[in-house]
C-alpha cells in the first residue's frame, strides 16, 4: 500500500497499521510505502527548521499521538505521552505562556512518535519512506496500480491512503501588486515585504497571529511588561511593515482559556446523535430550523451549569431550581430570560450569543481612532475573561461546542447528515472556530501593543479588498491614517504616513469597511489566512492530476435556490473518493486534513485512522474493500 502523507494524519494510519497487523495479517508480509518531500512525523506544517516563534493552538499537555483506553476503536491501545510530558521529560523545548509549544517543538514531538512507530514494526511489515512529490497514479483500481513519484519512480500501491492535510491552492496575482497567501505563514514568502512598507491584511485569525510575530518580533522588534500598571508594550526595531488588517468580523478570535472548568461539565441532553437521527427522519428537515436552536439550548444549559456551580455567590436561586425551569424553555424564549434575569443580577453574567459572536455589533460610521479604541477594549475585555477563573463559565461554552460538534461531527463521517445540512452545520460552527480556536492569551496581549504602537490598523467589520489603480480617495485614505497616527508616537506615524503618500500614487489594494469613515491602500495584500477548499485549483499536483483524469470528483451542496454548488471538496462515499462517474475508489481512502486529538478522548481523529487501518489490512489479507467512515 501507498500513504500520501507523513504528517500527523498519515503518521497515525501508518501506527494504527502497525498495531492492528498481528491480528488481521498474522505473519504475511506486507509492503508500506510513506510518500512526503518533508521529513516524516512532523511533515510541513510541523517541520522543526520554521522559526520558534511560531507556536501551537492547543495546550501541550491536551495533544497527544498515542491512542489511549479512552478511544473506542476495534484496535488495540497504545497509549504514550502528551507533547506536553514528552517536552519536560525530555527537554526538548519549552511551554510558552506556561501551556503552549512552539511549532517547531512539536515537530520533534512528531518525529520522535514517527521513530518509535517505526521501531516497534512487526518484522513482517516493510516500511519504505520516500521523500518526494506523488504526481500520478497508474493504472487506478488495478492489481498492479502504482503511484508516480516527481523524479519518475513508480512505487507499487495496490492501496492508497490520501493524507496529504490541507492543501494551497492557486491564486489570482494582480499586476503589479504584490499578493502573499492565501496560506500558511511561511517566513520566505513574507520575506518578500520591505521594511516599513504599508500591507492590506485580510484576515485575523490563527495565520495572522503567525505572521503579525515573523513581522514584528522576528525583525528585531521586542515585547516589555511595564512594572508599573503590567501592561505589554512593544518596542519597535524600524522594520516592521504597516499593518492594515481586517476580516469578516472585524476582531480576532477569542484566545484560548487560561484555566479549565470547575465543574464536570453536562453531558449533551437536547442536541444527541438519536435526537438529530429522528429529526433527520422527518420531512422538510432543516438544519437551521430543527438542529441549531437545540445546539444553542445545550450552551446555555452548560453556561449556566457552570455559573451556578462554580459562582453560586452571582446567582439568586438554588442551581437545581433554575436548572428545573430552564429545561422547559427554548434558550431564546422570553419566559427563559425572564427567569435568566431573576436568578443572575448582574447582566455582564447573562449568556448573550449575539453579542459574543458579534463583539462591534451597533458600531455604525466611526472614525479610524475610535474604531481601534473599540477593538482594543474588546480584546483587553477577551484576555481578562480567558485568564480570569471567575469568566468560566465562557470555558464551559468552549468545552460545549466540542461536544455538540463531536455528536455532528459523528453523524457527518457517518454519511448520515445529506450535503445541504453538511454544509449548514460547517457555516454554522465557524462561530465555533470563532470562540474557542484562537491563540493563546499572550498573543492578544501582543496583538493590543502592537495596535497601540502604530503596527497594526484595524479596518474595521466587513472588510472588502479591491484592486485597483490609485490616485482616487487619496487624500481620504492619508487623513485615516493620520488620525490614527496621533495615537501612537508621532515619529513613527510620521514615516508611515508618508510611506502611504507613495503607495496610493500607485496600483493599489484598498481596504475598506461600510462601519468605519476610513479606506486604507496598498501594493501589497497579505491574505493572512488558510485557502478555502477548491479542488479545481488545488496547487497539490497528485490532486490536480487525478481530477483532470476524473480519477476523483468534486462534492457539491445545494445552494440558497436549490442547485447543486461545488463545495471545493473532494466527493466521498463511504470513505472512497468517487470518480467523475460516480463510483468509489474502493481501495483509496481519504483521510482528511490534522486535528491534533486531545488525551484521555474518544478522540475521532484515532477512530477514523484505525477503520482506515483495518479496512486496509483486511483487503490485503483478502477480504475485499471495507467501507469506513467519510472521513473528516
Amino acid at each position: 500500500m501507498c500513504i500520501i502523507g507523513a504528517g500527523p494524519r498519515g503518521t497515525s494510519v501508518l501506527e494504527r497499521i502497525a498495531a492492528n497487523a498481528p491480528e488481521i495479517l498474522g505473519d504475511r508480509e506486507f509492503a508500506i510505502h510513506l510518500v512526503d518531500p518533508f521529513p516524516p512525523g512532523a511533515g510541513r506544517t510541523w517541520r522543526t527548521t520554521q522559526s520558534e516563534l511560531l507556536w501551537m493552538n492547543s495546550a501541550a499537555e491536551q495533544v497527544t499521538m498515542f491512542p489511549g483506553t479512552s478511544v473506542r476503536c476495534a484496535g488495540p491501545a497504545r497509549p504514550g505521552p502528551t507533547t506536553g510530558r514528552w517536552l519536560r521529560e525530555s527537554g526538548r523545548g519549552p511551554l510558552h505562556d506556561d501551556r503552549y509549544a512552539s511549532r517547531p517543538a512539536q515537530g520533534r514531538y512528531l518525529q520522535e512518535f514517527f521513530h518509535l512507530v517505526r521501531a516497534r514494526l512487526p518484522p513482517n511489515l516493510r516500511l519504505h519512506v520516500h521523500r518526494a512529490t506523488a504526481v500520478d497514479v497508474r493504472h487506478p483500481g488495478a492489481a498492479h496500480q502504482c503511484v508516480v513519484l516527481d523524479g519518475g519512480l513508480a512505487v507499487p500501491a495496490p492501496q492508497l491512503v490520501l493524507a496529504q492535510g490541507h492543501t494551497d491552492v492557486e491564486t489570482d496575482r494582480p499586476h503589479g501588486l504584490v499578493r502573499i497567501g492565501p496560506a500558511r505563514a511561511d517566513e520566505a514568502e513574507l520575506g518578500r515585504i520591505p521594511d516599513g512598507a504599508p500591507v492590506v491584511v485580510r484576515g485575523l485569525g490563527l495565520v495572522f497571529v503567525d505572521c503579525l510575530l515573523l513581522l514584528t518580533e522576528g525583525r528585531g522588534g521586542r515585547f516589555a511588561r511595564s512594572r508599573h500598571d503590567g501592561r505589554l508594550h512593544y518596542r519597535p526595531s524600524g522594520r516592521e511593515p504597516l499593518l492594515y488588517a481586517g476580516s469578516r468580523r472585524g476582531v480576532p478570535p477569542y484566545p484560548k482559556p487560561a484555566h479549565d472548568l470547575t465543574a464536570p461539565a453536562p453531558p449533551p441532553r437536547h442536541l444527541t446523535a438519536a435526537a438529530c437521527r429522528a429529526l433527520l427522519r422527518r420531512p422538510g428537515f432543516d438544519f437551521d430550523r430543527d438542529v441549531w436552536p437545540l445546539a444553542l439550548q445545550e450552551l446555555c444549559r452548560a453556561y449556566y451549569h457552570e455559573l451556578f456551580t462554580a459562582h453560586p455567590e452571582r446567582t439568586r436561586m438554588d442551581r437545581a431550581a433554575f436548572a428545573a425551569q430552564y429545561e422547559h424553555f427554548a434558550w431564546h424564549d422570553d419566559r427563559a430570560a425572564k427567569l435568566v434575569r431573576a436568578a443572575v443580577p448582574d447582566p455582564d453574567d447573562h449568556f448573550d450569543p449575539d453579542r459574543l459572536t458579534d463583539p462591534l455589533a451597533g458600531l455604525r460610521r466611526v472614525g479610524p481612532l475610535a474604531l481601534q479604541q473599540r477593538v482594543r477594549a474588546h480584546l483587553r475585555d477577551s484576555v481578562r475573561r480567558r485568564r480570569d477563573p471567575r469568566h468560566s463559565a465562557h470555558v464551559a461554552v468552549v468545552r460545549a461546542l466540542g461536544t455538540v460538534g463531536g455528536v455532528l461531527g459523528e453523524l457527518y463521517n457517518g454519511g448520515e447528515l445529506p450535503p445541504a445540512a453538511a454544509a449548514a452545520a460547517l457555516r454554522r460552527f465557524s462561530v465555533g472556530a470563532f470562540l474557542s480556536s484562537g491563540p493563546p492569551p499572550l498573543r492578544m496581549e501582543q496583538l493590543i501593543a502592537l495596535s497601540e504602537a502604530g503596527v497594526v490598523t484595524f479596518t474595521g467589520p466587513g472588510t472588502t479588498v479591491t484592486a485597483e489603480a490609485g490616485h482616487a480617495g487619496v487624500a481620504h485614505d492619508v487623513d485615516a491614517r493620520a488620525e490614527v497616527a496621533h495615537d501612537v508616537d508621532a515619529r513613527a506615524g510620521e514615516a508611515r504616513t508618508a510611506a502611504a503618500h507613495a503607495a496610493a500614487a500607485r496600483a493599489v489594494f484598498r481596504a475598506s469597511s461600510p462601519r468605519v469613515r476610513a479606506s486604507y491602500t496598498a501594493q501589497i495584500l497579505l491574505d493572512a489566512r488558510l485557502p478555502d477548499p477548491d479542488l479545481a485549483r488545488t496547487a497539490d499536483p497528485l490532486l490536480r492530476r487525478l481530477l483532470t483524469a476524473g480519477h476523483i470528483s468534486e462534492e457539491t451542496a445545494p445552494d440558497a435556490s436549490g442547485r447543486p454548488r461545488a463545495t471545493g471538496a473532494v466527493r466521498v462515499r463511504d470513505g472512497h473518493p468517487v470518480d467523475a462517474a460516480g463510483r468509489a475508489q474502493g481501495t483509496w481512502y481519504l483521510a482528511g486534513p490534522e486535528q491534533f486529538p486531545h488525551a484521555d478522548t474518544d478522540a475521532g481523529f484515532f477512530r477514523r485512522n484505525d477503520e482506515i487501518a483495518r479496512a486496509v489490512l483486511r483487503h490485503a489479507a483478502g477480504g475485499g474493500p471495507r467501507r469506513v467512515s467519510r472521513g473528516s
